[in-house]
């Protein structure tokens, strides 16, 4: 798969190239057969073997242009085809250009004068070795950018299902400690408080009836604070989302989570880790500019709708990620639908039960 700016170069490079060629018949097939090659080889979709017969295809045409047309910027075509070599092995690459070079010195031998043949050979030779190169360099830029946007994603949903359960384990603990401490202690108090009242009589005792009551209100309170500790606050999946978001620079992505409310901190759990193998597709395999994420809890049911722009596929295949993605989603009791068609993006939807449905 091709960066855009070699598209974009490449064409460029092409419309001088067919300004400075004398027009014949056999140069403006050879031309135009050329570009559209080089425009679908560099698609998002052509890919493997259908994109090596593509560059192959390329050569041959290239060469045979220089061939039969007197076009001297011709051989110029050589480096478009050089430049698309990036992302395959060195060693292929490397005897890919040798052969092409090899080719075009025989033909320049035969057509020109021989005393420039050399130099000229070893002049293209060395431009289609800096235009591979140089692609191999923006390649090799945007796997580590991938690489990184990955491991950012998973570094912050680490963090967000750290504060998580951070968060409940604390609140666990104040809940322990009001119990055991001070509803322990109210508890004795209250008794001690039984036994004066039937000790003492007439002011004393009307004041320490008091106490009681007052105790019996205090140990009332503590105990509905520990029942509201020991509950399941909301979890807020929204700045995780964005965290998310802001941590992976491409492609972009749009997070529309303003209708959420998660108790559960499983399923809050299952959403982020689904949430981040999506991104992680996104970012990996879909060669897309935008994802889409839209999180909704309705009807005791919490939505996750992502999709991207990306090249798509008619075939979908569940690899580690989908597979671990959809065994999470299954054991929280939800469900997982993915879609693709080629050109058409990839989509995914996933429902999970909320607390209080009958799922």
């Amino acid at each position: 798969m091709a960066e855009r700016g070699l598209v974009i170069v490449g064409v460029l490079t092409w419309l001088v190239i067919a300004a400075t060629t004398p027009v014949t018949l056999a140069s403006s097939v050879a031309l135009v057969a050329f570009l559209a090659l080089f425009l679908f080889a560099t698609r998002q979709t052509c890919t493997g073997t259908l994109e090596l017969s593509l560059l192959v295809a390329q050569s041959l045409i290239a060469l045979a242009a220089f061939a039969i047309a007197p076009g001297h910027f011709i051989p110029i075509l050589l480096v478009i085809i050089a430049g698309q070599l990036g992302h395959l092995p060195r060693r292929v690459a490397l005897v890919w250009i040798v052969m092409q070079s090899a080719v075009l010195g025989a033909l320049l031998y035969f057509r020109a004068d021989r005393d420039d043949t050399l130099p000229m050979t070893l002049a293209y030779f060395t431009f289609q070795l800096f235009g591979a190169f140089a692609a191999r360099m923006a390649h090799e830029e945007r796997d580590a950018k991938q690489a990184l946007a990955e491991v950012n994603a998973e570094l912050r949903v680490a963090t967000g299902l750290l504060e998580m359960s951070s968060r409940a384990e604390e609140r666990l603990r104040i809940a322990r400690e009001l119990h055991d401490l001070i509803g322990h202690h109210l508890t004795a108090l209250s008794i001690n408080l039984e036994v004066a009242s039937h000790l003492t009589s007439g002011d004393a005792k009307e004041q320490i009836e008091k106490s009681k009551s007052l105790t019996k209100l205090l140990l009332s309170d503590v105990r509905d604070t520990v029942s509201r500790l020991r509950e399941d606050e909301p979890v807020d999946l929204a700045a995780a989302l964005r965290s998310i978001r802001d941590a992976v620079p491409s492609p972009s992505i749009h997070v529309d989570a303003s209708a959420i409310d998660v108790t559960d901190a499983t399923i809050a759990k299952t959403a982020l880790r689904a949430v981040q193998e999506i991104v992680t597709n996104a970012v990996r395999h879909s060669g897309a500019r935008n994802l889409w994420l839209a999180l909704r809890s309705a009807d005791h049911t919490l939505t996750i709708d992502a999709r991207d722009d990306g090249g798509g596929t008619d075939h979908v295949q569940f690899g580690n990620g989908l597979r671990g993605m959809r065994e999470r989603v299954q054991q929280s009791g939800g469900t997982i639908d993915v879609a693709s068609a080629r050109g058409r993006g990839f989509e995914v939807h996933i429902r999970l039960p909320l607390a209080g449905s009958a799922a």
